[in-house]
């Protein structure tokens, strides 16, 4: 049983060595934390997006609710679709980061992208490329908090 564990640890260590082999520069943690950043902002822009939708749908299917605001908020919900395609795009343009792995779930079958990796490209340029994917999200973020009647 010992050499079970033994072998098996040995195992997970050569496997971890395998992906990643040296200490990231400054540069390139910097980078990996915009990236950890923009994962979480992401998240965020997703939860919003589906409570904004939800209240749109709940508000208009209100008998009470007078006609000229359902088609305001009809206008808005059809901004909110547009937007969310603009949000699945960005989604695809995804790039990963050295070493990364795709961190998020693919099981529901919204979004299928291709994640490409720079390996090739310097800390610097992994910094600059994950601060314009974090300008483009924050655009996005922009635009669904402003989104109103």
């Amino acid at each position: 049983m010992n050499r079970l564990v033994t072998l098996g640890a040995c195992m997970m260590a050569l496997l971890l060595s395998a992906c990643h082999t040296h200490e990231d520069s400054a540069t390139m943690k910097e980078a990996r934390a915009v990236n950890e950043e923009t994962t979480l902002v992401a998240r965020s822009f997703e939860q919003r997006s589906d409570m904004v939708r939800e209240d749109l749908v709940t508000r208009m299917a209100m008998e009470e609710t007078p006609e000229e605001v359902k088609e305001k908020m009809a206008a808005v919900l059809s901004q909110l679709d547009e937007l969310e395609a603009q949000y699945q795009a960005w989604m695809s343009d995804q790039v990963l980061l050295p070493g990364a792995t795709c961190n998020h779930d693919h099981a529901d079958g919204e979004h299928h992208h291709h994640h490409a990796s720079l390996d090739d490209l310097s800390d610097e340029d992994h910094l600059e490329l994950q601060k314009a994917i974090r300008a483009e999200l924050d655009k996005l973020v922009a635009t669904l908090n402003g989104l109103h009647l």
